[in-house]
């Protein structure tokens, strides 16, 4: 009998798209199986249980939507330039998958705590964004948890907006303008 391919990546893009629409309580591991095609049995090969499937999709794209971030922090040069890119790359991660967006960064709170790697996740990236933006006095001193929340609070209410109809069309067109809203809003703290 020939082995399914593509099980895992199957289960995987079910379950985000669920966990997004309906949280993880609200969905189950029948429901997963079923949206992903496989049954239950080939579900339980990759994954233990439905909080191991959560915790497992939510920590790989978190902890690679940091290192992304890490990586524009690292490659631009100046406060302004940094949050730009920040604010387009959190736009087109929309745009190319708003589930995982919405899981990652709307729904699934409760799910932070256990990543273990607190210094690569996209909020301590953005607030030592602003922490080098203040100790380069390209900012007055503000509160850099406060910054931080600015700047993707701009990002995700645009989502959100989206989300639910008020905004149409793609984020990554409206990046240029949300980061000006976002750098703005910063410096307003000061």
């Amino acid at each position: 009998m020939p082995r399914m391919t593509g099980v895992k990546a199957k289960v995987d893009g079910a379950a985000v798209e669920l966990f997004a629409a309906k949280g993880i309580d609200g969905v189950s591991i029948a429901e997963i199986a079923g949206a992903a095609g496989v049954s239950q049995g080939a579900l339980y090969r990759h994954y233990r249980s439905k909080d191991e499937l959560a915790s497992a999709l939510f920590s790989t794209a978190y902890l690679r939507t940091g290192a992304e971030l890490d990586a524009i922090r690292a490659s631009r040069p100046g406060f302004a330039s940094r949050v730009a890119a920040m604010v387009a790359h959190f736009c087109a991660l929309y745009d190319a998958d708003a589930a995982l967006f919405r899981f990652m960064l709307i729904v699934q709170h409760d799910l932070l705590p256990r990543i273990s790697d607190q210094k690569r996740v996209p909020i301590a990236v953005i607030e030592n964004t602003v922490a080098e933006a203040i100790a380069a006095r390209e900012l007055d001193p503000i509160d850099v948890a406060g910054g931080a929340a600015v700047i993707l609070g701009v990002v995700l209410q645009t989502a959100l907006f989206q989300l639910y109809h008020r905004l149409p069309g793609p984020l990554l067109p409206r990046a240029p303008s949300l980061a000006r809203a976002a750098i703005a809003a910063v410096r307003a703290l000061g």
